[in-house]
């Protein structure tokens, strides 16, 4: 039996995910968390912090740095100096922050949907406009390249490009040509790539992950990169992520368009971030096997249910499944309706689409897929 066949009841605990349905008997499978427990030795550097019985303003943390190095160093063959690394309390804020640091007043943003929506959001909340490049499964979700060279030569006025890689909620991964040709038609058009790399470490069916920086120094010049340990190691609530920005010109205006409304990540969230980076390698590859096996079964249900398909997501624990021959009008309410809690593709810019969320124990995601079954079937 894995660790991660274990249930968890996480009804008692203020879950977003699992309060959203209280009282319900709708099994949650929406918002980007697990249902597994953190990794034993995130756990026991959480309970010999807290042995100490203050928990005052912290310095920089130094050995969590020294981690996050090491990390991208044995993993993605990236050298970063240590000051090239800034602490975040989360990729959803360092994606704001990006927004005011880089897109001047009357400028825009590019951004290829379907997408995660704060990437639409971030723009807005600054009163900046969205560049939308439309990606289809018809071909086979890959990058619109060809739409971003139009809008960058155009009269867009384009200062930020806000990737997802590997992409949420498609789960494609972006392969070393296309990040070298979006780096260079960055560069001939002057704009800065807001790279959204949080789900790198969940790379299934052993494959390989690029840090878009590190492809050459022209795009580590102009690329801030966003990663964290917070999706591979379950560690979301802690609120910890950080920042690669290897230009210290950027790094000095991201860090000034934070000053004095960006909090320092909480002592917690770096201890966590630090075991998990240095102890729990073996935890993370297990875990990669289990989603895989779970991304097959979600296949193989849904490939045999009339009016319904998917592309194989290649990275991630997110399923992003074509209802659209359903002729739903409201796919969430539908699903909900048979117990099923699914996110709706509208949030996602992908209408027609549902995205589920497979990193739960194999018991949990059986009884989700027989609901969708159910549903399917009413029809």
């Amino acid at each position: 039996m894995s660790v991660f066949d274990r249930v968890i009841d996480r009804r008692a605990t203020i879950s977003s995910k699992w309060e959203k349905y209280a009282g319900q008997d709708v099994i949650p499978m929406w918002v980007a968390d697990m249902d597994f427990a953190a990794p034993q030795p995130v756990l026991q550097a959480i309970q010999e912090r807290l042995a100490h019985p203050v928990l005052g303003y912290n310095a920089r943390p130094l050995p969590t740095i020294d981690v996050i190095q090491h990390w991208l160093s044995s993993h993605y063959q990236w050298s970063v100096d240590a000051e090239a690394i800034l602490l975040s309390p989360g990729v959803v804020p360092a994606l704001n922050q990006a927004v005011r640091a880089f897109v001047r007043p009357g400028r825009a943003v590019a951004v290829a949907v379907p997408t995660y929506p704060p990437f639409l959001q971030a723009p807005l909340n600054m009163s900046r406009d969205v560049q939308r490049l439309t990606m289809t499964a018809a071909n086979d979700w890959s990058f619109p390249i060809d739409q971003l060279k139009a809008v960058l030569s155009g009269k867009h006025n384009i200062d930020l490009l806000m990737l997802s890689h590997p992409m949420n909620p498609v789960g494609k991964v972006l392969d070393r040509p296309m990040l070298e040709e979006i780096a260079r038609v960055c560069e001939q058009a002057n704009v800065v790539i807001c790279s959204d790399e949080i789900h790198c470490d969940l790379l299934l069916d052993a494959r390989r992950h690029t840090p878009l920086a590190s492809i050459s120094a022209e795009a580590a010049a102009r690329t801030v990169t966003f990663q964290a340990a917070s999706k591979t190691f379950n560690l979301a609530g802690l609120g910890c992520a950080y920042a690669v920005i290897e230009n210290p010109t950027l790094r000095e205006t991201f860090e000034q368009a934070g000053a004095g409304i960006m909090a320092h990540v909480n002592t917690l969230g770096f201890v966590a971030t630090q075991a998990a980076l240095s102890e729990c390698e073996s935890w993370r590859l297990e875990l990669l096997d289990y989603l895989a096996e779970n991304r097959d079964r979600v296949c193989e249900v849904v490939e045999r249910l009339a009016g319904l398909s998917i592309q194989r997501p290649q990275a991630t624990y997110l399923a992003w499944i074509d209802v659209r021959e359903l002729a739903l009008d409201n796919p969430h309410d539908f699903f909900a309706e048979y117990g099923l809690g699914i996110a709706a593709g509208e949030e996602y810019e992908g209408p027609g689409y549902i995205r589920l969320n497979f990193g739960c124990p194999r018991s949990t995601l059986e009884e989700g897929l027989a609901r969708l079954v159910r549903a399917v079937d009413s029809l």
